[in-house]
């Protein structure tokens, strides 16, 4: 090839140093065009060959940091020459030496040393491919990854290449059904910094991180404004171990952080504790940006987890007043949450009185239909400023601003997925030049005192902007269907757990 990325000889690679002209487009590209043409696409699926790459370029960057001269020079994380060694390995010795490896690093029992923290992540319960796939794992470490000096690969690029093959794989990571996984569209997390007003300043926390995209847009937004940020300006944590390990991956190939640094990411169940997210350090979050799962076939609510919560009800709800509760008085806050926590009974009733009593709920945005990937249910993001309960006993909301980008929107991450240019008059309209308080109406934003929502039944948040009655857009023939199995599948699980409860006579 032109630049040299994918030839196998590693004198020629060498010699020819094109790797700081790299783009993260041309690295997917290069890295996707070797799992079709040299895996075998039945054996590994694409999310475990991205896996694989992130692994690899963690130990490449290790080994290569180390290699720098005099004080530039890293202690790698990796035992020393791990790096060399595995490159010199096939067959069976290379599925025992590089399994051996990935215990070591993954080793729990030293997740308490700081400068082991991020590979206790990354590599926690990480399986190598099969011994049968030791073939297209040398050729993936010889050819493609051992030739070229990645240290060298702008940062950004880099972690733009994780990043698309990351959302490359969006139907293995729908499959994660257990645990709820879904990938969030950047052009919607950049709209939210914008409207947050994400700083260099902050403290950005995601109690469910998935894949890690959400800090990464938080990241940018703050690194637009200061080129130093602290290794303690993000924190996330998801309950699937999988996701950890592809989520440390993408921040670290993101920005660059050093891989002794401790972990920005944890792997807990953020709904059984009583702190914004797990993490070692003391330091108070100021935003928080939260896509949960809206359901889960794996994890079920546990009502004796908390006994802090206003109500205890589905995972959204839960969410969100978890947020709502344990973020620092001035914390901003967006949480995505589904149509049913707006206007849905029993719990999700008391959580929406509370929230607008405790916290100034200030933006709901309705999100355009087919958003997310395979999944049918509508979505929205509640904007809220944890605040102090005023003397005088008022709710802390005094008018929440409703943004309605659905009528006549429908999305899909395929065929027709989002861009930035579809939040431009969001934005615009949350952020007026002369400041909040300047909020206008128009024919897709309007405004709802408190007092009124306060007073409409179960305290709905079903609410609409100055819009014409359009019909409801379900998606396509296709996402109804998937929509439907999806009801039918959560239906059969319940009837089983019931049959299973039953007596035998």
């Amino acid at each position: 090839m032109a630049n040299g990325f994918g030839r196998g000889d590693s004198a020629a690679a060498a010699s020819v140093r094109p790797e700081a002209s790299w783009t993260g487009d041309v690295i997917a590209d290069r890295f996707w065009k070797f799992y079709r043409e040299e895996t075998s696409t039945r054996a590994i699926t694409r999310l475990q060959f991205v896996e694989h790459v992130g692994y690899l370029l963690f130990l490449k960057l290790d080994h290569e940091r180390a290699q720098r001269a005099g004080r530039f020079a890293q202690q790698p994380v990796a035992p020393v020459g791990a790096w060399p060694d595995l490159a010199l390995l096939s067959g069976d010795a290379l599925h025992t030496g590089f399994t051996k490896l990935l215990n070591d690093l993954g080793d729990q029992q030293l997740s308490g040393h700081p400068d082991r923290e991020t590979a206790s992540v990354v590599f926690r319960d990480a399986q190598p491919w099969d011994l049968d796939r030791m073939a297209e794992l040398n050729k993936l470490i010889v050819e493609r990854i051992d030739p070229y000096r990645w240290l060298a690969v702008p940062q950004t690029e880099l972690g733009r290449a994780f990043s698309r093959m990351l959302r490359d794989c969006r139907d293995d990571i729908d499959l994660k059904i257990e645990t709820g996984q879904t990938l969030t569209p950047l052009p919607v997390l950049n709209a939210i910094t914008k409207v947050l007003g994400v700083g260099p300043e902050d403290i950005v926390i995601d109690p469910a991180c998935g894949t890690g995209t959400t800090l990464i847009a938080a990241y940018y937004a703050m690194l637009a404004a200061n080129r130093q940020l602290p290794p303690t300006a993000l924190a996330g944590a998801d309950l699937d171990a999988q996701m950890c390990r592809l989520a440390m991956l993408n921040i670290l190939l993101h920005t660059g952080r050093p891989f002794a640094d401790p972990a920005p990411v944890r792997l807990a169940d953020t709904l059984k504790r009583k702190t914004p997210v797990a993490r070692a350090e003391s330091s108070a979050p100021t935003v928080a940006i939260c896509n949960p799962p809206f359901k889960s076939n794996g994890v079920q609510p546990d009502a004796t987890m908390r006994d802090d919560f206003w109500a205890y009800g589905d995972f959204p709800t839960n969410f969100l007043q978890h947020l709502a509760i344990t973020l620092p008085q001035g914390a901003r806050a967006a949480v995505f949450v589904p149509d049913g926590v707006l206007f849905g009974g029993g719990a999700a009733v008391t959580v929406r009185q509370n929230l607008l009593r405790n916290c100034d709920v200030h933006t709901l945005l309705r999100l355009p239909t087919g958003l997310f990937h395979r999944k049918g249910v509508k979505s929205n993001i509640l904007f809220f400023t944890k605040s102090a309960p005023k003397p005088s006993g008022e709710p802390a909301t005094q008018h929440l601003w409703v943004y309605d980008a659905r009528t006549g929107n429908h999305h899909t991450d395929t065929g027709n997925p989002v861009a930035e240019a579809d939040f431009d008059d969001f934005v615009a309209s949350c952020l007026p030049e002369k400041g909040f308080t300047a909020r206008t109406e128009s024919r897709r934003f309007r405004r709802y005192p408190v007092a009124e929502l306060l007073a409409r039944p179960k305290t709905s948040l079903d609410l609409k902007a100055h819009l014409a009655p359009e019909l409801d857009d379900f998606g396509s023939p296709k996402e109804i269907a998937l929509e439907v199995a999806d009801r039918l599948e959560e239906a059969a699980a319940h009837f089983r757990q019931v049959a299973e409860a039953l007596p035998e006579q």
